[in-house]
């Protein structure tokens, strides 16, 4: 990057010319001075284009982080979540050891298969009332 600014000091087709012997100012603005403004001015014109292009290209990362930043918010809030149902679950892992110690593990299992089996009746008793009133 450097090199390309130096070029503009020191390189020759960026530099204005010394009019000739005998060149009259008219022939000097038309043959030397007015294409080396042309160049300049379409050095401009892509240099403006490219900064706007740079411009809008800025916005939409921005726009991106912004988006990224919210995600980012929102996954950190849901593992917050799942470190506490861990946590509670870890918990009642524990109890539940502590009851099979008391207990012994055949009377927990006896427990909890009881449970399950009364929970099965009572789905299947709502099952039948749903479908009999549907049925109505």
């Amino acid at each position: 990057m450097e090199r390309n600014i130096h070029a503009y000091d020191e390189d020759v087709k960026w530099q204005l010319a010394e009019p000739g012997t005998l060149m009259s100012a008219k022939n000097y603005r038309e043959k030397k001075a007015l294409p080396l403004v042309e160049k300049l001015k379409e050095i401009v014109k892509s240099l403006t284009i490219k900064c706007v292009q740079l411009t809008e290209q800025g916005k939409k990362l921005t726009a991106k982080v912004d988006g990224q930043q919210v995600q980012i918010s929102r996954l950190t809030d849901k593992v917050m979540e799942q470190s506490d149902t861990i946590y509670r679950l870890q918990e009642k892992a524990t109890d539940l050891g502590r009851l099979e110690r008391h207990l012994g593990k055949e009377q927990v299992q006896l427990i909890v298969e009881r449970s399950k089996a009364i929970e099965q009746a009572e789905r299947a008793n709502k099952r039948s009332e749903r479908a009999f009133e549907m049925s109505r």
